[in-house]
């Protein structure tokens, strides 16, 4: 696989500038999407890759994702320097406490989880994953018709309690009592760091609402060196598609190649 001459050429221009972001969503991006969340794993090269950009000056790298803090730095293996930005933007591993619900938030969850107990019986098969501010409804694997009887149901239960904000993602639907969205934490990510210009990949629904974010940041000079990259197909606002995860390896080894050279 070769990149675009357009990609190389916005990478170049990215690994020049003097401070940077570099994130990315992790399942569907840098870990290929499994029927069990917890099987997830990167691809061989990739949390290496981030790891090695992360030790060039100037440079700061994010994952950013859905999965809670836990399991996304079980799955993914990330530590130090790397930073990690959980339940779409709720959780901040910069942060000692990581996530904090007041009393209206804590018994809204304990409601929710009452309701996706039930859920679960009223639909075999599907899957609830708990997240602190958080629980998922997947449906991957299951027959499209029962899959989606599912995702129909968890998206009405959204609407009963409207508190809640409803995620859709692939045959995943995810109800939270806390949600900031990727496209926010990266914004505030980047003015917290003070950078020049920043990357994002991703794949889903979710990283589509970053790419929009990032492309109307309030700082049209950072926003006019943004670097935005979709993975697989599906419409999209990045300004970049590579069509799968190893895709993604080489663009991520390229800006590592250009920005550790500079």
């Amino acid at each position: 696989m070769t990149l675009s001459p357009e990609l190389h050429a916005a990478l170049a221009e990215l690994a020049s500038r003097g401070r940077i972001l570099v994130a990315s969503d992790f399942d569907g991006a840098l870990a290929p999407l499994v029927l069990d969340p917890m099987d997830s794993r990167p691809i061989e090269g990739g949390m290496e890759s981030l790891t090695a950009l992360s030790t060039a000056p100037g440079t700061t790298v994010a994952l950013v994702s859905g999965r809670a803090l836990g399991p996304l730095r079980e799955l993914s293996g990330a530590r130090e320097p790397l930073l990690l930005i959980g339940s779409h933007g709720a959780e901040d591993s910069r942060l000692p406490d990581g996530l904090a619900l007041d009393e209206r938030q804590r018994v809204l969850l304990a409601t929710l989880e009452e309701e996706t107990r039930r859920l679960a019986e009223d639909h075999p098969g599907i899957r609830v994953e708990d997240k602190p501010a958080a629980r998922v409804i997947h449906t991957r694997g299951l027959p499209p018709e029962v899959g989606s009887a599912a995702l129909e149901a968890a998206t009405a239960l959204g609407k009963r309690h409207t508190d809640l904000v409803v995620t859709p993602g692939k045959e995943v639907v995810e109800l939270a009592v806390a949600h900031v969205g990727k496209g926010v934490a990266l914004l505030a990510l980047a003015d917290d760091l003070g950078v020049d210009a920043i990357f994002y990949a991703g794949d889903d629904v979710t990283d589509e609402h970053a790419f929009e974010a990032l492309a109307h940041d309030p700082d049209q000079e950072r926003a006019a060196r943004r670097v935005t990259v979709r993975v697989g197909d599906g419409p999209t606002a990045a300004q970049h598609r590579v069509a799968d995860e190893p895709g993604l390896l080489e663009v991520l080894q390229t800006l590592e190649a250009l920005r550790t050279s500079r």
